[in-house]
């Protein structure tokens, strides 16, 4: 901290620690620079002069109650600038439960708290080539912090040189002001107080329902400043309106605001294999954000390992590829008519040689080979580590962003939620009365949302099933094709197309889904904004998993011989016969429509969350060059509500894909990784760049979602161990290796796993209208792949049992095996670091003893002004009478000292007469409190 500011702010809060002050007034207490912390834009011409004078009464009355409560409001053309005065703002840190640093408590890391490899790490940093060795990126304050009181202000430290408060925390305290205050009548002292608690409110309160009605057109905050110039690093105009407050800001073009910085050192690609500065993008956009930018940073870090031995297990099957024993037999041109195959599809597909398909099966083999149980294995002890590894490192942030104690009842009440609900109750915690929605009712829209949520899941379905009809209708249209070059690469572009359009589909149902989840959401009405996300995120997860991946569970297990049946006996549907899979295995199938589907799904959310809103900003640029007249980033892309869910959701989806069904697609996570390197960029610019200011939320980790990544990963060892043991061909490979291979080796297996069947036994529905389209001969009869007898009744043959056999003990070892590492492996590895419940307790203990120093200090200073006063009375002045202090409400409990066990737990509370005036005495009592405390949410489950 600039030692000039520190001693600016001590000054000004030092005025502070007597209430009753002798001529010291807190609102003589003011930032050093102007802030605009939000901006209000309405529009006066709908078209109706009724109620363009119904709505500017309307503001009227609003920005009248927002002076009532202390901000400053300034005027524009059809906008208001807010700006928020250090006194308002204190008074909200304290209602709001704001953590703020103290002051002179630093509390760095000792050697003796970091492991070996955290020393070696500090020792050699600055070698680091992925460190951003700028001195402008901020770091963490490391003073010891707890709960702002407006009484203890002096002893709070300011967050930078400008202003007490960050960025975050001002406009998180701003944003609540506007929430509450009422616009339907003037407000007095005693409607402002009996609101303060968020559990008063009626209809006709806060921004949002202004905007909803048409009141304003948006309100948000600002940027910290211009942007700067690409070539030469000078400060552009970037669609501001000039004013005295740019000029304050930007006076010294030597000394970057922070929107500059992140720009500079965050929101560029050429950072792309830069670390990211969390602590700046806190400070700057909040807590929900960094937590985000912090998940994907670590998420991408594990990629890097998984893309590589993903890779590694793709050039394996290169370089076996030619020695492989089944791909020569399949490839032997003498074995043409061995391989004599029964037709494909119905009427339209021919006999044909499996030799004719021997570029199909190399192609297979890419993905389809002895390092694909070896990967699924791996990848399912990567997702462990990989959770285990983020709860440690969420852990770590909670508590260095001061949000590891947040306690769920401090969070408000959503403003919709209140002004929809008539029935109240009294909360057990506040012991006042608050809006309460019935339980009968909440289950009541719960089973209703529930049943649309089904309702949508079977219109997936349906679009399924239009795929396999598909699938079916083309794959007979072009094996019914001349050229042979089409019938050859039939399965290939069959699956493709297929592929596309069901990515195309994908994308119709979320944009009408999405629509339905926030109707649904909204009708549920949630208590809280953590609540609804919630809510929110299950709907929409729920069937986003159904809608992305219902395709890949039908090609990876609904296309076997054991669903669609075999040339002795199809199942069909209304007639038609069902796509089987290729004699060479599913596994292509899978791959072709993962890889489709997960790169379309990267490239169409690059185009629209980053190139579209780049588009549209220039856009504006040209066609409105005169920006003077315009509110400060009102040309930006206005922030989307959903945006961090749709964030989240997007990387949660692809590590579905890169868990779920990485058997069938090795280079899942390098195709991922790359995609998230520019991910991470681009939103990045958008945030800082492209769109508005988004409004701080504060957050203690991800939320819902690392809930649903741990069910995902559950998902993927039971997805992989039966896509291993009945999608691939492992299973079969290795039954005959150990028990049907006559010399120990591969050689023959491909007959092996075919099986005779006579021509004239075949489905009628089955012969082919030319049986010499293919070939110029024909046999008396066709193979096909399993195992049955070769007579009539083409019963099972024991290798099929015990191919059965196998392929079901492989799928309870594998499950079993993978579930007994993760669960190991999340036994030995703690939630919370050592070190860091060491920092828990340190924390406390700086923030008791600071408060005692204060006290100590505050009551020394009183006996001797006392002693002053009482001797300047007996000369000259007045007598005056000895009047006691008196002590304000209990503070809020701290964080348990110890994380598992029994612990203690302390409080504080302030004297309303510090400094006593005229002879007065010192409060009497104690100024902290203490109680026996178990903390239990990160105990390990008894």
């Amino acid at each position: 901290m600039n030692k000039k500011a520190d001693t600016y702010n001590h000054s000004e809060l030092s005025l502070l620690t007597n209430e009753h002050g002798s001529g010291n007034d807190i609102s003589q207490v003011k930032d050093k620079i102007p802030k605009i912390d939000f901006i209000l834009v309405y529009t006066d011409d709908t078209g109706n002069q009724e109620i363009d004078k119904g709505n500017q009464d309307i503001r009227d009355i609003y920005e009248t109650n927002l002076k009532r409560r202390g901000l400053k409001l300034e005027p524009g053309a059809y906008y208001v600038n807010v700006y928020a005065q250090l006194p308002v703002l204190f008074q909200k840190a304290e209602d709001m439960n704001i953590p703020m640093p103290l002051k002179d408590n630093k509390s760095p890391d000792k050697p003796s708290d970091k492991n070996f490899f955290e020393n070696l790490y500090e020792k050699y940093k600055h070698r680091d080539p992925f460190v951003v060795k700028n001195p402008n990126v901020k770091q963490q304050n490391l003073n010891a912090t707890t709960t702002f009181t407006n009484a203890n202000a002096a002893a709070f430290e300011p967050k930078n040189d400008k202003y007490f408060f960050d960025n975050a925390e001002r406009s998180r305290m701003v944003r609540r002001i506007l929430q509450l205050t009422s616009f339907t009548r003037d407000e007095t002292p005693e409607d402002i107080e009996e609101h303060e608690d968020d559990t008063a409110l009626e209809d006709g309160h806060g921004i949002e329902q202004l905007c909803h009605m048409g009141v304003y057109e948006s309100y948000y905050p600002i940027h910290d400043g211009p942007l700067i110039s690409r070539d030469n690093h000078k400060v552009l105009r970037d669609n501001h309106k000039v004013s005295h407050d740019d000029d304050m800001i930007s006076r010294d073009d030597n000394v970057d605001n922070d929107r500059q910085i992140l720009q500079k050192n965050w929101a560029s690609f050429s950072m792309i294999f830069k670390y990211q500065p969390l602590d700046a993008i806190r400070d700057y956009f909040g807590v929900r954000v960094s937590f985000y930018f912090a998940w994907l940073g670590v998420y991408t870090a594990f990629l890097v390992p998984a893309a590589v031995v993903g890779f590694l297990c793709f050039l394996y099957a290169l370089a076996t590829m030619m020695s492989s024993e089944p791909l020569k037999e399949i490839c032997d041109e003498s074995n043409e008519r061995l391989f004599y195959m029964c037709p494909q599809c119905d009427r339209h597909c021919s006999f044909y040689s499996l030799v004719s398909n021997c570029h199909y099966s190399r192609f297979a083999h890419l993905f389809d080979n002895g390092a694909t149980v070896f990967f699924s294995v791996f990848m399912s002890i990567w997702a462990t580590l990989f959770l285990e590894y983020w709860k440690r490192t969420e852990a770590t942030l909670a508590f260095k962003w001061n949000v590891y104690d947040l306690l769920k009842e401090y969070e408000p009440l959503r403003p919709a939620f209140v002004c929809k609900v008539n029935n109240t109750k009294k909360n057990p915690v506040t012991e006042k009365l608050e809006p309460y929605l019935p339980r009968v009712t909440r289950v009541k829209r719960s089973l209703g949302a529930l049943g649309v949520v089904c309702l949508m899941v079977l219109v997936v379905i349906g679009t399924v099933i239009g795929i396999v009809v598909y699938r079916a209708s083309v794959l007979a249209a072009l094996y019914a094709q001349s050229s042979h070059n089409v019938r050859e690469n039939a399965k290939i572009m069959t699956s493709f197309t297929a592929a596309v359009i069901n990515l195309i589909f994908i994308q119709i149902l979320t944009c009408v889904y999405f629509k339905v989840a926030v109707l649904l959401t909204n009708w549920e009405n949630p208590r809280t904004v953590t609540e609804y996300h919630n809510s929110f995120t299950l709907k929409m997860y729920v069937f986003e998993f159904v809608n992305t991946y219902s395709t890949l569970f039908y090609v990876a297990f609904f296309q076997t011989s054991l669903i669609n049946g075999t040339p002795v006996k199809y199942n069909r549907i209304k007639g038609r016969r069902i796509e089987e899979c290729h004699p060479a295995g599913c596994l292509i199938d899978v791959c072709i429509q993962l890889s489709v589907i997960m790169i379309g799904k990267q490239i169409w959310g690059l185009v629209i969350e980053f190139v579209y809103p780049c588009l549209c900003n220039w856009w504006k640029s040209t066609e409105s060059p005169n920006h003077s007249a315009l509110p400060k980033d009102y040309s930006l892309q206005e922030e989307p509500e959903f945006r961090i869910f749709y964030e989240y959701l997007d990387m949660v989806i692809q590590f579905g894909f890169v868990t779920m069904f990485v058997a069938s697609f090795p280079l899942a996570p390098l195709f991922a990784l790359v995609n998230n390197f520019v991910e991470i960029r681009a939103d990045a610019i958008n945030f800082v760049v492209n769109y508005r200011r988004r409004v701080a939320e504060q957050v203690k980790n991800i939320g819902i979602w690392f809930k649903i990544l741990e069910i995902v990963t559950k998902i993927s060892v039971v997805v992989n161990s039966f896509v291993i043991a009945f999608t691939t061909d492992f299973i079969p490979r290795w039954v005959y290796y150990y028990g049907y291979s006559p010399d120990g080796s591969m050689k023959g297996y491909v007959n092996n796993s075919l099986t005779y069947i006579n021509i004239s036994d075949l489905d009628q529905d089955t012969m082919p209208d030319d049986p010499y389209k293919n070939l110029n001969y024909t046999m008396p009869y066709c193979r096909f792949k399993g195992y049955l007898e070769p007579n009539k009744p083409y019963d099972v043959s024991k290798q099929f049992l015990y191919v059965m056999l196998c392929r079901l003990i492989f799928v309870i070892v594998f499950q079993y095996f993978v579930f007994l590492v993760k669960d190991t492996i999340a036994w030995l590895v703690p939630d919370i670091p050592s070190a860091l419940q060491a920092k828990i307790a340190r924390k406390m203990h700086v923030a008791r003893m600071c408060f005692r120093k204060s006290a100590v200090e505050a009551t020394q200073e009183s006996t001797r002004e006392s002693t002053l006063h009482k001797h300047s009375s007996r000369s000259s002045g007045p007598t005056h009478f000895d009047v006691p202090g008196g002590w304000s409400d209990w503070g809020n409990w701290t964080v348990c000292s110890v994380t598992c066990g029994e612990g203690l737990q302390l409080r504080f509370r302030s004297c309303t007469n510090p400094k006593p005036q005229f002879g007065g005495r010192d409060c009497k009592g104690a100024r902290e409190d203490k109680q026996d405390c178990m903390e239990t949410e990160h105990c390990p489950s008894m």
